[in-house]
């Protein structure tokens, strides 16, 4: 490589993409940065800048179609994983004069999105678990207003973390300020491309109902209760019988995701 590259960061050639997708079909990227951090994602985009490369911001690979001749600049892979060390917050908020307390979680945005789902669920957080199975990473879920049966990511997110790729600074949009609609947000809209995401917080509800308002779910349950760990089984197997999701030994399940809207 002639360019030059920060001393911080590591940036390989000619990496396949097409197994960081979903559909698992791709050529090369004449440049590849698997970005760990805020500090390395800014690194990636400043060597970008400095030699004049486009550049791909990629996340789960699960809405894309690479072409078989690859991407000729620099894919930044966005790998930030929070998994680890992730703390569940409990944090009082407002409620019609009143409060309330809610569980408040910050995820990287490069981890798995159904990990994420599973680990609510799991601590009896309320709020996320429609939306199991979905394939990608918790970055791309506030870009599209992610959501499935009866249930979307707008009714949790309180703040999205990114960085301004013209400017180089970093910011925090609160659920305002993200400017959600149906399958939209500022991201994907107005200021399309401007912003990447680097991490999400979400408020959740400890011990709360679980959302049953989807025709599939509803009949599923017919007239039972179900707990949070129950939604999320029923929304699997309703989502494998239709092989949405992602299974190595299901061809089927390939998939780049929905491309359709419903009717609003």
């Amino acid at each position: 490589m002639s360019e030059s590259v920060p001393d911080q960061i590591r940036i390989d050639n000619n990496i396949l993409l097409g197994p960081l997708t979903t559909l698992g079909v791709g050529g090369p990227a004449k440049y590849y940065i698997r970005a760990q951090s805020e500090g390395e994602l800014l690194a990636a985009l400043e060597f970008a800048a400095a030699n004049r490369l486009p550049v791909f911001v990629l996340g789960g690979g699960s809405n894309i179609l690479v072409s078989d001749a690859g991407f000729d600049g620099l894919v930044i892979h966005i790998a930030m994983d929070l998994s680890a060390d992730r703390k569940i917050q409990t944090v009082n908020v407002s409620y019609g004069g009143g409060e309330a307390k809610v569980e408040r979680i910050t995820s990287g945005a490069g981890e798995d999105w159904d990990d994420l789902v599973r680990f609510c669920v799991q601590n009896e957080l309320a709020g996320v678990e429609c939306l199991s199975g979905i394939p990608g990473s918790v970055g791309g879920t506030p870009v599209q207003n992610v959501g499935a049966y009866g249930q979307e990511v707008s009714e949790t997110i309180v703040a999205v973390r990114c960085i301004d790729s013209v400017t180089m600074e970093p910011l925090v949009f609160s659920n305002a300020e993200c400017q959600f609609a149906y399958r939209q947000s500022i991201f994907n809209s107005s200021q399309r491309g401007r912003y990447i995401v680097y991490n999400v917080s979400f408020e959740l509800k400890r011990g709360g109902t679980p959302k049953v308002a989807y025709k599939d779910l509803i009949e599923h349950f017919d007239d039972r209760r179900p707990v949070l760990a129950d939604v999320r089984d029923a929304v699997l197997a309703i989502r494998r019988k239709k092989s949405m999701v992602i299974d190595a030994g299901d061809p089927n399940s390939r998939s780049a995701g929905s491309f359709f809207k419903n009717p609003v």
